[in-house]
This record gives structure tokens, C-alpha cells and sequence, in this order.
């Protein structure tokens, strides 16, 4: 991907190609791109103190006066809201905002894999296959992805859904299918971008980044499992649910500000995806879609 070309990604709500619009697309430009601004990144910006300031800073009510150019410039829909946008007392509570339950329905159907989070999805029926990820001949390693978690042999060869979250989404991430959650690992320490422009780069952010590790076991006793992604500005992820079982479309936590990911990774086999979403992913299209929709069924 050059420094000029623009993201596109399908939505599967339109049914259409749409423009990502990119939020400081300028700064990730120079970031990624810039030979200063990448020794910059380097050295600095992926630091999780930039972060934890930046984040800091959004905390602050001071924030507060950032939230209605924001909705207005990347026509947020406030009727999703579960409250006013007035009422949020800062720009990190409106950007880990809820959101009404009839907003997000959960797919019923017990054979069913539920998308975690609103975003940009990839879809890869098997990790191991050669396949175009954000850009040509670059790999996801697994087993660098679970920090050497015991029992990833168990999951190595596996299907793979990545679900990026762009600033403008909703930010709160859910359980893709039932079973028993164990508690979150947290491993790596840097905070790369997730955008495409940077995982174009160096799709290796993915296993550098802070991550929390949340292992599964299914209904069968197979192990899947929800590696929760920070990125740039995104220093924290905070968990809402109790380890333990875990229904479909559960809430596990909330990101604080910033773009960031989710991958969810089931045994090999274990799940059809849905055939939009392979074809459209094998071409290096991401797919847009919303937490609670389906995106497979367990075989």
C-alpha cells in the first residue's frame, strides 16, 4: 500500500465499496511512511507512555468540547446512543459509549459465530495457507500472536477472523461464541497503529503489540481463542466479565481511546465462514459489519 492510496473496504450492511474515512490520517501518513516520522515511531510513538498520556488527556473534561465535531465529521449515529451526547462528561466516555441492546441483536442460532465488534473484518479459513494480508506475501504467526501460551498447537493451524476498530466505531468487544472464559493474559508492551497503512508495513504489530490473551474452552472441549489488540493511543483494554462460562454476544471489556483489534481464533475445521466474507477477504478486502452478526457456523 503507497503513502497516497486510499482504504477501501466492503460493507456488508450497504452491500457497497466504501472510502475509510481516517481518523489523523495526515500523522499516520508521516508516521508509517516519512523516514523521519517512522525513526519517530520507532523511538517514541509506539511507547506506551505516549499512549497512557494521550489517554490520559481524554479522561480530562476538558475533552468534552472534541465530541460534537467528531460526530459531526464522521456522522456518528447518535440514535444508537443508550444516553445523550451531552451527557458524557468527557471524550473517553462517549468513545466507550453503550449502546441500546436492540442496536447490536445477537444471532440465535446455536450453531452460530457472532462478529465481536463493530469493524473491519478479514476472514482466513486456515492461518497456514498463503494469503493476502494487508499486504502480499506477509504471514500471521500464531504462536508469536499467543506469546507462548501452553496448548497453541491446539489452535496453530487454525481459522483466523481479524476485526479491526477504527476511532469512529463502537468500542466495546463481546464474546463471538459461548463457552468457559478463562481470565486475560496480558503480553507484549509496544503500541503500533493497527490501520491498514501501518499493517501494510509490518503486520508483525499485530503479535508485538499489547494484548490480552482470553482462552476458551467449547461446548466439545476444543480450546478458541479472543486476543484483545491495543494499538497506538490505546494503552488499556478494561474486562467486564467474570471468567467462567461465557454466553454468545456476552460483553468481555471495552478499549479506551484509539483504533484497535480483535482476532478471534477457532480450531481448524471447527467453522464454515461465510462466503462473502472469505472471497472478499482472499481478494485483501476487509468487510465492514456489527457485533452480533453472524459471520460462520461451527461444522
Amino acid at each position: 500500500m503507497s503513502s497516497t492510496k486510499q482504504i477501501r473496504f466492503f460493507n456488508r450492511l450497504s452491500g457497497q465499496l466504501e472510502d475509510e474515512q481516517i481518523y489523523g490520517e495526515a500523522f499516520l501518513r508521516w508516521a508509517y511512511f516519512n523516514p523521519v516520522g517512522k525513526i519517530m515511531t520507532r523511538l517514541l510513538i509506539k511507547n506506551p507512555f505516549m499512549s497512557s498520556f494521550y489517554g490520559w488527556w481524554m479522561d480530562r473534561s476538558w475533552s468534552k468540547k472534541r465530541i460534537t465535531s467528531f460526530i459531526d465529521q464522521y456522522k456518528v449515529d447518535t440514535e444508537e446512543f443508550l444516553e445523550l451526547p451531552e451527557s458524557y462528561p468527557h471524550f473517553n466516555a462517549f468513545f466507550y459509549r453503550l449502546l441500546k441492546p436492540e442496536c447490536r441483536p445477537i444471532d440465535n442460532l446455536d450453531f452460530s459465530v457472532v462478529f465481536p465488534a463493530d469493524g473491519r473484518h478479514l476472514a482466513l479459513e486456515n492461518v497456514q495457507t498463503p494469503q493476502k494480508i494487508y499486504a502480499k506475501g506477509q504471514e500471521l504467526n500464531i504462536e508469536q500472536l499467543m506469546g507462548g501460551m501452553p496448548s497453541v498447537q491446539s489452535v496453530e493451524g487454525g481459522s483466523v477472523l481479524i476485526s479491526r476498530l477504527c476511532p469512529v466505531d463502537y468500542h466495546r468487544f463481546h464474546a463471538p461464541f459461548s463457552g468457559t472464559a478463562m481470565a486475560p493474559l496480558l503480553v507484549g508492551n509496544s503500541l503500533f497503529s493497527v490501520n491498514p497503512m501501518a499493517l501494510s508495513q509490518n503486520l508483525d504489530y499485530l503479535v508485538n503489540n499489547r494484548r490480552w490473551i482470553i482462552p476458551f474452552k467449547l461446548k466439545g472441549g476444543q480450546l478458541a481463542v479472543v486476543v484483545v489488540i491495543g494499538a497506538t493511543f490505546v494503552g488499556s483494554a478494561e474486562f467486564t466479565y467474570n471468567p467462567g462460562f461465557v454466553r454468545k454476544g456476552e460483553e468481555l471489556g471495552y478499549f479506551r481511546f484509539g483504533g484497535s483489534c480483535i482476532i478471534t481464533v477457532l480450531p481448524h475445521g471447527s467453522v464454515f465462514f461465510d462466503p462473502g466474507l472469505v472471497g472478499q477477504s482472499r481478494e485483501g478486502v476487509e468487510s465492514y459489519d456489527q457485533m452480533g452478526r453472524p459471520f460462520g457456523a461451527f461444522t
